[in-house]
């Protein structure tokens, strides 16, 4: 019994020591499984640090930049509507051109092609409105955009681009018909007919340029001229004393008086025209010398009298004033049915007299205000020119003029302003 007891307990002593050691040791492997591989060594103590790290936007932050460009392009396409309705249609256009950069919405081509028909710029709106057709779907807005496209290319077939540069620039431009005035001027740009058109060029100090073109249909015309100047150069100033009249040197139609400054034509013979409805014609030949500004006075006048207050005080005062001498002559009558000693007698003499008087000072009062209305100055008001007679300024670029005077054809005097060429 004691035997068995103390085999027990070595047994258990054994134990004890043994299962610490087997929980430690590693478990052997799997007859089918693989091997496990060694772990990879660490990298050396000295070797080269890497760069910094690559910045990379959550997708997140991604939205809020998206987000951000698209208020952007929303502004700046409110923006441009807002132009389009006050008729800026060139700003609009930009504004448009710089929300599609950003945001790529075809509808914005929609509105910078329309903004372009309000212009007729018929090209630019043919050109914008094919690219919006290519991308948008079908409904109302792709109907209108054909329509416009139709239209538009319509207008290419009818009316055609003109392009206008002259060296200098800012010469005039006159289209056709001289006598509509100035069209605009240099650089200029507007659409005309296809077909044969006639431009006249001209500028201060340079020689006209007269030329007869043909414009093709969709075929912009473009005209690069260089001005030369006028070797032989005088100035001619048309001074009148009413605005408003047409004024032509040599046939061709120049402007409305008052003219501000003197217009350079080459030296010799001129014929000058003004006129105006209502009032007399002046039609005069001058002479232009080199260097010198010759002034016109092309004074004219009403044509039919028109009468003012002077003719009108002028016949109330005549009438007053035969009344007073038919009251004179009616004191008279009396008075010879009096004695010469009476007081009645002397009281009709002293009315004979003062009708006789006033009625004489009134007559004489009132046909020198009708005469006085004749032969003054017949000019409407309103068509009077207030700078009439006021001394010409230099012509840009002229030393300072030398003043002199000489008589003027038909009457007057014309000023010569000698700048020493």
């Amino acid at each position: 019994m004691n035997r068995a007891r103390h085999l027990f307990l070595v047994l258990a002593a054994a134990l004890c020591v043994a299962t610490p050691a087997l929980a430690q040791a590693p478990a052997p492997p799997a007859e089918d499984a693989p091997a496990a591989a060694p772990p990879p060594a660490a990298p050396p103590a000295e070797a080269t640090p890497a760069g910094p790290p690559k910045v990379v936007l959550t997708a997140e932050a991604q939205v809020q930049l998206s987000e951000a460009d698209r208020a952007r392009a929303e502004k700046l396409q409110m923006e441009g509507e807002q132009l389009y309705g006050q008729g800026r249609y060139k700003e609009a256009i930009e504004k448009f051109r710089q929300a599609f950069e950003i945001s790529a919405d075809i509808n914005l081509q929609y509105s910078i092609a329309i903004s372009h028909q309000q212009l007729e710029a018929w090209q630019e709106c043919v050109t914008y409105m094919e690219r919006f057709l290519e991308k948008a779907g079908p409904g109302p807005k792709r109907d209108r955009a054909e329509n416009t496209l139709k239209n538009c290319d319509a207008r290419i077939e009818r009316d055609q681009l003109l392009i206008i540069e002259s060296d200098p620039p800012a010469a005039r431009v006159f289209l056709d018909d001289r006598a509509k005035g100035v069209r605009g001027s240099t650089p200029f740009r507007n659409y005309v007919r296809p077909g044969t058109h006639k431009v006249w060029v001209e500028l201060d100090g340079y020689e006209p340029i007269e030329q007869t073109i043909e414009v093709q249909i969709k075929e912009p015309f473009r005209m690069n001229l260089a001005m030369r100047g006028i070797q032989n150069m005088g100035w001619l100033h048309v001074d009148s004393n009413i605005k408003g009249a047409t004024v032509f040197i040599d046939g061709k139609n120049i402007g409305l008086t008052p003219l501000r400054e003197p217009l350079a034509y080459p030296a010799g013979r001129h014929q000058i025209v003004v006129d105006r409805d209502g009032y007399t014609r002046f039609d005069q030949h001058v002479s232009v010398e080199k260097g010198k500004v010759t002034r016109v006075d092309a004074a004219t006048a009403r044509t039919e009298f028109q009468s003012s207050w002077r003719s009108g005080i002028g016949w109330t005062a005549n009438v007053l004033g035969l009344l007073s001498i038919a009251g004179g002559i009616v004191a008279w009558q009396f008075a010879d049915l009096e004695f010469n000693d009476t007081q009645a007698f002397k009281d009709l003499a002293f009315y004979e007299k003062l009708g006789y008087g006033l009625g004489g000072g009134l007559m004489a009062a009132g046909t020198g205000l009708i005469i006085w209305d004749r032969v003054r100055d017949r000019i409407d008001d309103e068509h009077r020119n207030p700078d009439y007679g006021v001394p010409v300024k230099p012509p840009m670029g002229a030393p300072a003029p030398a003043i002199g005077l000489a008589p003027a054809p038909g009457g007057g005097v014309n000023v010569f302003l000698g700048f020493g060429f």
